[in-house]
């Protein structure tokens, strides 16, 4: 194999890590002589640019992909299919141990197939990089190929991720130990791989995975050493984005010398926005008439009913809520960002009755604008590398917090509080000198140096092209 020209294949399962993955393509194109290779769902092939880097290519799982791939392709895909249909039947017979299984099964056989025929991991293929190596989708079927032909696999942090908040989403018989159906299977799991189980605030033991989902993956030989932490899965190396997930990975069992602090893909984009916050707010106050030199807010909505985790009745009173917080405490200086899910046509009544606009640009080109950001959500993260002051919205009782004790972040536990705790936050009182002097020193433990693409380029070239690299924080 030629090594030099060799392949890079990313695996863009979610929505989030195309983005990260184009910005990681464009590096790996202009930095290496490795080609990029996108590896992206059908559903997701619209959010690719029209121009992508020059030696990038992309591959899909579509029947055209695979009729392209040989003669057996076309036969193959079917085969796929009819089996995803089966277990779509089975499910809404309520045999969901059974359901499960095949529907884990197959996507893992699909993505042996697909790696052996579609990407063809074994003729140019150096590396296999994934956004979470516990993924059950297709993609471990593909790290699968990827370890037995010995190329090298790395987990790339897209977000921050928390136990906990998995725990929250498991709060439900198919994972409960303690519950029915096939209690007694759950607990024989349980005695048998202990990592499996976390208990979650209300102390119910949870499996990370269900039933049908754990059985399917041991008849692949796959089992996640450290399953409910990202990276706990069986990737060579883990990149983090800061000291602080280092620690917590660290904590959770995942070994030292698997973890490395490289930054996020998105954060140096991020990085670049801070020299241009002036700019940036100019053009604010001219599309959409806020007042360049007063302390701004910005809101990420939350999306509650968009992640289903409250109905939509709920959500439109919390909206509404939200706006009318904002206007009140800011004086009218504030704008709010959806989410990706949310429809800009349901906010923009109240957009206007409150006077809050909305911004037309993803929140990470504009948040660096912002003098205050609240949110509930894993972008305040960005506000901290900004060292911009946050208010997380705890007070949805959903169990966890992700930015309890944070440098430069409240937790507001009472709804009511919201009001007061803005007001004087936007008028420069206590608690905002005190966090503005905790973001400045926590600044140093996290590498937000618009270099982190450079670092997992660096950490790639090292271990499939022997160049050199400087771990240094790993």
């Amino acid at each position: 194999m030629n090594k030099r020209g060799g392949r890079v294949f990313l695996l863009c399962s979610r929505r989030p890590v195309v983005a990260e993955f184009l910005l990681l393509a464009g590096a790996l194109e202009a930095e290496s002589d490795l080609v990029p290779v996108l590896v992206v769902p059908q559903g997701l092939l619209h959010l690719l640019p029209a121009t992508l880097p020059a030696r990038c290519e992309v591959l899909s799982n579509d029947v055209a992909e695979w009729r392209r791939a040989d003669g057996l392709g076309g036969v193959m895909y079917g085969a796929f299919g009819v089996l995803r249909k089966v277990m779509q039947g089975l499910k809404k017979l309520g045999l969901a141990l059974i359901g499960d299984g095949f529907e884990t099964w197959e996507s893992v056989a699909r993505g042996r197939w697909m790696a052996r025929h579609i990407l063809a991991l074994h003729r140019d293929g150096l590396a296999v990089v994934t956004g979470d190596d516990r993924d059950i989708r297709s993609d471990q079927g593909i790290l699968a190929v990827a370890r037995s032909l010995g190329l090298f696999t790395l987990v790339v942090a897209f977000g921050k991720s928390d136990p906990d908040a998995d725990a929250v989403r498991r709060a439900q018989p198919s994972y409960d130990v303690d519950q029915s159906p096939h209690r007694w299977l759950k607990r024989w799991i349980a005695r048998r791989d202990p990592a499996s189980v976390r208990r979650d605030v209300n102390g119910r033991p949870l499996l990370f995975l269900r039933l049908g989902e754990y059985l399917a993956l041991r008849l692949h030989g796959i089992r996640f050493p450290v399953p409910w932490s990202y990276g706990g899965g069986l990737a060579d190396r883990v990149a983090v984005n800061d000291k602080t997930a280092w620690q917590m990975l660290k904590r959770l069992g995942v070994p030292e010398e698997k973890l490395l602090v490289a930054g996020q893909c998105s954060h140096d984009i991020l990085w670049s926005t801070r020299t241009r916050r002036i700019e940036i707010r100019g053009a604010l106050a001219a599309t959409l008439g806020i007042d360049a030199e007063r302390p701004l807010v910005v809101l990420a909505l939350p999306p509650l009913s968009e992640h289903g985790l409250a109905e939509a009745d709920v959500q439109r009173e919390e909206a509404e809520f939200l706006f009318a917080t904002l206007a009140q405490a800011s004086a009218g200086n504030a704008v709010v960002s959806l989410h990706p899910r949310q429809l800009r046509a349901d906010y923009e009544p109240l957009a206007a009755r409150y006077g809050v606009p909305i911004v037309s640009q993803p929140l990470r080109d504009v948040l660096t604008a912002a003098d205050v950001f609240v949110a509930y959500s894993s972008t305040i993260a960005w506000a901290q590398l900004l060292q911009i002051p946050s208010v997380a919205l705890e007070y949805y009782g959903l169990g966890y917090t992700l930015f309890e004790n944070q440098p430069g972040v409240m937790t507001l536990r009472e709804r009511e509080g919201l009001a007061a705790l803005l007001a004087d936050l936007v008028a420069g009182h206590e608690p905002y000198p005190s966090m503005v002097s905790d973001l400045s020193v926590a600044a140093g433990g996290i590498p937000f140096d618009g270099q982190a693409r450079h670092r997992l380029v660096a950490e790639i070239r090292s271990r499939t092209l022997g160049a050199p690299v400087n771990t240094s924080g790993a």
